[in-house]
């Protein structure tokens, strides 16, 4: 085979190669484009801000409409320093808008969250005779907080967007935090700061993630 027919024939190949990529990208782009996330938000009458917990959609359904009729349940209205929930599962957002969600910098207490695992069955054990405040307190024994996490994997959090957990002991607020992690590394779009009062209602969060050289570029 000669030089040009070897230089063509590496060319064809190259060029196939791009192609092959670019419809493996096309195919990814298409495929998170379909998938869906609803959106559980929590909104804190002590904190004063509302967070939102991007759940995904597909896989999740059964359990996000079991957990959705059980907070219908609930009349709910600011009360003291509980939170509220509400979950949206008539409109969803995309896995792109759910990322970028987790990147705003506008609460003073919690980030955004994204989810991309699967949801356990939550029950809430909530009872025909509660009172309806009784009905809050149950929802935020299990929920507050950001205590969805404990029934769903897969959060998607940058390596950017995690703090080593010596940067949180040395706050004032260390000697109240009691969470135990596996490794030196902590989820830091929120941390509990306060203990709970005889195993009831955690009552505070701490943003611990990073600024982004936020309070350098002052």
């Amino acid at each position: 085979m000669s030089e040009s027919q070897n230089l063509n024939s590496t060319k064809v190949e190259a060029s196939e190669v791009k192609i092959a990529k670019s419809v493996k990208a096309e195919k990814t782009t298409t495929n998170n484009d379909n998938v869906k996330y609803a959106v559980l938000m929590e909104t804190s009458g002590e904190e004063c801000e509302s967070w939102y917990y991007c759940i995904k959609y597909q896989g999740n359904e059964k359990n996000l409409v079991h957990l959705q009729k059980q907070l219908e349940k609930v009349d709910w209205y600011i009360l003291d320093d509980l939170s509220t929930f509400d979950l949206d599962l008539d409109h969803f957002i995309s896995s792109q808008t759910a990322k970028e969600l987790t990147k705003l910098e506008l609460n003073s207490h919690s980030f955004h969250r994204k989810f991309d695992g699967v949801l356990d069955r939550i029950d809430l054990n909530l009872k025909r005779k509660d009172k309806n405040e009784r009905k809050m307190v149950k929802v935020f024994d299990i929920l507050g907080y950001g205590q969805i996490e404990d029934y769903i994997d897969g959060e998607d959090i940058d390596e950017e967007d995690l703090t080593d957990n010596s940067d949180f002991s040395s706050s004032e607020d260390s000697d109240n935090y009691t969470r135990e992690k596996k490794n030196s590394k902590i989820p830091s779009s929120f941390q509990k700061i306060r203990e709970k009062k005889n195993s009831k209602i955690p009552s505070s969060f701490q943003k611990i993630r990073k600024k982004k050289n936020r309070s350098m570029n002052k």
